[in-house]
């Protein structure tokens, strides 16, 4: 009997979840795409996962993870001409400027400042060049063999390339760290001007953060060539979803399509765990 009411309860769900759930997947616009649940490892859904594509600042996350690695949070470092002087998105630091490790950080992956990043990537290695060095080794440490890297913010460069499936990768190993799931859940934050006192306010570029409430994280990006980037995660319950979505016109409905239908393929494989082996009364 209890068998009877544990299928029924199954089949009852099962109805309503699969309405949503069309054979084909979700509906996503990027050229690549990944979806990876971290607490098991397994892939729910992948789209020319394995093309190799260029990053733009996604590129950022691993610059986060190796700063965080090996450097001191608390160390100020001093900006360099080179540094302030980095095109695009910038956190709007100025040359002999002094800021910690941890604010370099925020301006990194909220801001998305090419400027924090030439400067985090001349603190740990002296250069940029050697720091995209050891980005690249780091890569392959992780698994991720489709991935080299030249720079640390993810502006154009030749051979500076990965895939969504490397950089689910990354992001799953990057989640790992507490200070790095800190930064890049934070909305908004602030910090100042060592030479100014001026604080500036400083606002996530990942409106994921607003737009689906289990959003956790992680990196936009954006350049001509790479289009419009988002690697993402979210946590419901005890699952953790991590989504990528590279040269995506509608990065973040493609996104939540991918969460949606990833927390609903875990809420199926529960209740079917659920009713093969149903609780002991």
């Amino acid at each position: 009997m209890k068998h009877w009411i544990w299928a029924l309860l199954y089949c009852s769900v099962l109805s309503i979840v699969t309405v949503t759930n069309a054979a084909t997947g979700p509906s996503v616009n990027a050229v690549a795409a990944a979806l990876i649940n971290t607490k098991t490892g397994k892939t729910l859904y992948s789209k020319n996962a394995n093309a190799v594509m260029a990053p733009a600042s996604t590129t950022k996350i691993m610059t986060a993870i190796l700063a965080i690695e090996k450097g001191n949070l608390e160390d100020k470092i001093k900006i360099s001409s080179r540094a302030a002087a980095m095109p695009g998105t910038r956190m709007g630091l100025r040359p002999g400027e002094e800021q910690t490790l941890r604010d370099l950080l925020y301006g990194l992956m909220l801001s998305s400042g090419n400027d924090a990043a030439t400067a985090i990537a001349e603190y740990v290695s002296g250069a940029e060049d050697r720091f995209a060095l050891l980005m690249t080794s780091k890569a392959r440490e992780l698994g991720m063999k489709k991935t080299t890297f030249k720079n640390a913010s993810g502006l154009p460069a030749v051979n500076h390339y990965t895939t969504a499936n490397d950089l689910a990768l990354l992001a799953g190993y990057a989640l790992k760290n507490p200070v790095f799931t800190e930064i890049v859940q934070t909305k908004v934050a602030s910090i100042t001007n060592s030479r100014s006192n001026v604080t500036r306010s400083l606002t996530n570029h990942n409106k994921l953060l607003w737009q689906y409430p289990y959003t956790t994280g992680i990196k936009t990006g954006y350049t001509r060539r790479a289009g419009k980037c988002l690697v993402a995660s979210a946590t419901q319950n005890d699952t953790t979803l991590i989504t990528v979505v590279l040269k995506s016109g509608t990065m973040y409905n493609d996104s939540i399509n991918l969460f949606d239908f990833g927390f609903q393929t875990t809420l199926e494989k529960k209740i079917q765990e659920i009713t093969i082996n149903p609780p002991v009364q």
